[in-house]
């Protein structure tokens, strides 16, 4: 009868790290779905002041015809609702790059801008409030590198039910443009403007927003622009939701008399929080 290999002390050492090895990896996995689990309980039951409601929307639109091109768009918007409070503050930013496959295959950037807006209003009558708005946009497409506002307004709200809700205002104040173009409107620029916002909440969990923002320089009634939005929104739960929305921003002088349009369909993946 032959006899048992006998094993060496370096094999017996090197079994006994394998298995310690295999001990640990293991212990590391099940720590690490304790800590996926975890981290996945606290978003899930993480909860804002009541005072707070926002929403993260990202999208990601393709077209693969005649014109191929492949957009992404993300837009974050926070508002502030202190109760029993005279006080409204928003905070919203936006960003969109396309990249288009021209017909000989070459690819080049068709759309990259940005936008951020921080609105305070302040109800002092009834349904009347004075509004601050201070907004910031580069186009980089259109040519506009760098455009700042900051106006000053006042307002009325019609609510004439609760699932209607709209407000509309006027006010003034100065811009700041630095644009590609050559043009006399670099610079510093007076600006008047009048706003008007409407939601529709026709049944639960789905919401019509408009929004619309016009801007003339009461010096040159050639240099306007005007920025048009509205949106579908289908909320399926309390963290998630649609959007399917219409945007169009126009610029009749953005320098030298050169007038820029640009209009957009968008659809998004809504984070509520």
């Amino acid at each position: 009868v032959s006899a048992e290999p006998v094993q060496q002390p370096a094999e017996v050492e090197l079994a006994k790290a394998n298995e310690a090895l295999s001990i640990m990896e293991a212990k590391l996995a099940e720590l690490r779905e304790l800590k996926l689990a975890e981290t996945f309980n606290t978003v899930k039951n993480y909860k804002t002041p009541d005072s707070w409601s926002g929403s993260l929307k990202l999208g990601i639109n393709l077209s693969q015809g005649d014109s191929r091109w492949a957009q992404s768009y993300a837009k974050g918007n926070l508002e502030i609702k202190p109760k029993q409070s005279l006080n409204y503050y928003r905070l919203s930013g936006s960003y969109t790059y396309r990249q288009t496959e021209a017909a000989n295959g070459n690819e080049y950037k068709s759309t990259d801008k940005m936008d951020a807006e921080f609105t305070y209003r302040r109800t002092f009558w009834d349904d009347w409030f004075v509004q601050n708005a201070l907004g910031y946009r580069a186009d980089h497409i259109k040519g506009i590198d760098r455009e700042a506002q900051e106006s000053v307004g006042i307002g009325y709200r019609y609510k004439p039910s609760s699932k209607v809700n709209v407000l509309f205002g006027a006010g003034g104040g100065v811009e700041e443009l630095d644009a590609d173009y050559e043009d006399t409107r670099s610079g510093f620029n007076p600006l008047l403007n009048v706003f008007q916002e409407a939601t529709w909440s026709p049944i639960k969990r789905t919401t019509l927003v408009q929004k619309f923002n016009y801007y003339i320089n009461p010096e040159d009634s050639q240099q306007y622009n005007y920025i048009f939005s509205a949106a579908l929104r289908l909320r399926l739960t309390d963290l998630l939701g649609f959007e399917f929305s219409y945007n169009k921003s126009f610029d009749n002088d953005v320098g030298d008399g050169n007038a820029q349009d640009d209009v957009q369909w968008r659809n998004a993946l809504v984070v509520y929080f």
